[in-house]
């Protein structure tokens, strides 16, 4: 009985780890997207890495989290959102994961993308895209 477990319990864990990291992922994602949805500039900032490339309709360029929150807010001022759906996801060759999107604002639509990265215990964000969707 005992053996079984020793030869199973590395098994157990991994999968379990992994279980709770997709888990982790998940709440990100969801604060992600509620977040772009509200026009929550900050909330949105707490789940960005430290340096962040971000891509907005007037500028695009690796901002601090700090810079790239003032920025968002000037987005969200200016284009009030209406809420946000994800329409795909996926992961990369690298083994982040994605989420493509459509946020509807007052003033027309947007595609958004974003990519999220494991640093240390948590996943943060990577990329953000927020981009006029195409007609």
């Amino acid at each position: 009985m005992m053996q079984t477990f020793y030869k199973r319990g590395p098994l157990l864990a991994f999968f379990l780890c992994l279980f709770m990291g997709a888990f982790a992922q998940g709440d990100v994602k969801d604060r992600v997207v509620g977040a772009i949805g509200r026009g929550d500039a900050s909330t949105l900032a707490s789940d960005l890495m430290p340096n962040v490339d971000l891509t907005l309709p007037d500028a695009s360029a690796f901002y601090s989290k700090a810079q790239a929150q003032q920025m968002l807010r000037k987005f969200f001022d200016g284009n009030a959102p209406r809420g946000m759906t994800i329409a795909h996801q996926g992961n990369n060759q690298m083994g982040e994961s994605y989420y493509i999107g459509n946020l509807a604002t007052a003033t027309g639509d947007f595609r958004v993308t974003f990519f999220l990265k494991r640093s240390g215990e948590a996943f943060l964000v990577k990329q953000l895209r927020i981009e006029n969707a195409k007609p």
